[in-house]
């Protein structure tokens, strides 16, 4: 029996253009499939900044699912051995009975790490090799005129919806914790609530470093006299009187309900960037601190990145556009091969019969 030939030029031109769209949707769907997944699970745990030690902590063991697991000789990476080591020295604990032969503690911390990640990065590869594959499929089925099987869409399609139900499961508490926090939060109403994710990283009392939180725009932890609001002043002129100097207070010291301080500052999200002072990366003062309104530029002296959760923050964004771009693309080229073939002439030129009846056959659809 005669074929029905699969002449993609012949198409209409709207299916034309949709074709190739969505080919190279799924082709940029499936590498970012592999680039996101690969980027959010082998982070450098060595480039993490101090300023998000305590919140990255607070996942516990789960944050070795997102950090290069070889790379554990920088601060964060042993502060992560050590909750491992205390885990170990739990009785009846899962590490303890594990017979494996390897005990060190990087070992074993390297192994949980693999074994934490090993899962989704299957999910994620498996589904952008799927999708970038059915797409080369298609192109070479279109040159040897022949229509492609429609289970090189439906497999990734399935594995893609899989990988998002992974990446909600797995992820969706990070990535909402993850913030710019130079940025002020645009979609508040009130001006102290548009500063909520403000972080100002600077020094804490015994020569620690802190979180402090703003309320005001400008050089708010400059806490001098001249500069204090109204409701301030009063407060800020009983400290000066109390320390018997008139010179400005600097960090760590603060007025108890100033405008800069730490129980302002969000001690939950990640910090992509913030601002930062009087430490080695940023030795400016924090009295020169400007804290900016919205759209305008951060004085490059005063932030500081942390590369360990920028890579995070595009890591995860770039895991989930993939798993999308997988689901529209195979899904509409899934639609496109039905309806491709539904319109499909047959390639026998003598085969009469055959040609009258799809001709019938047509006729009485339109009809109906």
């Amino acid at each position: 029996m005669p074929e029905p030939v699969n002449d993609v030029m012949n198409e209409k031109i709207y299916i034309k253009i949709a074709m190739v769209i969505f080919t190279l949707v799924g082709i940029a769907g499936g590498c970012m499939s592999i680039a996101g997944v690969v980027v959010g699970l082998t982070l450098n745990p060595n480039q993490l900044t101090a300023a998000n030690f305590k919140q990255v902590e607070r996942f516990g063991l789960d944050a070795a699912l997102y950090f290069d697991c070889d790379k554990v000789d920088g601060a964060f990476g042993q502060r992560m051995v050590s909750q491992m080591e205390q885990s170990m020295e739990t009785p009846n604990t899962t590490i303890v009975a594990d017979s494996d032969s390897r005990t060190t503690t990087t070992d074993t911390f390297e192994r949980l790490c693999n074994d934490r990640k090993a899962s989704h990065l299957y999910i994620a590869v498996t589904s952008g090799v799927f999708t970038i594959v059915g797409m080369f499929v298609f192109i070479a089925c279109a040159v040897l005129k022949k229509f492609e099987p429609d289970f090189v869409y439906i497999v990734p399609l399935l594995l893609s919806f899989l990988m998002v139900y992974d990446y909600v499961e797995t992820n969706s508490n990070m990535f909402a914790y993850i913030k710019t926090c130079t940025e002020i939060a645009v979609y508040e109403d009130k001006k102290i609530m548009k500063l909520k994710n403000i972080i100002v990283w600077a020094p804490y009392p015994n020569n620690t470093m802190g979180r402090y939180g703003v309320t005001d725009y400008g050089k708010t932890c400059r806490f001098s006299f001249e500069d204090a609001e109204e409701e301030d002043k009063k407060e800020l002129q009983a400290i000066m009187d109390a320390r018997n100097s008139t010179s400005p207070l600097e960090l760590p010291e603060y007025p108890p309900s100033g405008p800069c301080r730490p129980d302002l500052a969000d001690d939950i999200i990640l910090c992509t960037k913030f601002y930062s002072c009087q430490n080695k990366n940023n030795p400016v003062s924090c009295r020169d601190i400007d804290i900016k309104k919205a759209g305008q530029i951060v004085d490059s002296d005063h932030d500081q990145e942390d590369r360990a959760c920028n890579d995070l923050g595009e890591g995860l964004l770039v895991w989930l556009l993939g798993a999308i771009f997988n689901i529209v693309a195979c899904g509409m080229m899934l639609s496109a091969l039905v309806i491709r073939k539904s319109m499909a002439e047959y390639g026998d030129v003598s085969d009469k019969e055959m040609q009258e009846r799809v001709r019938q056959e047509r006729v009485m659809a339109g009809a109906a």
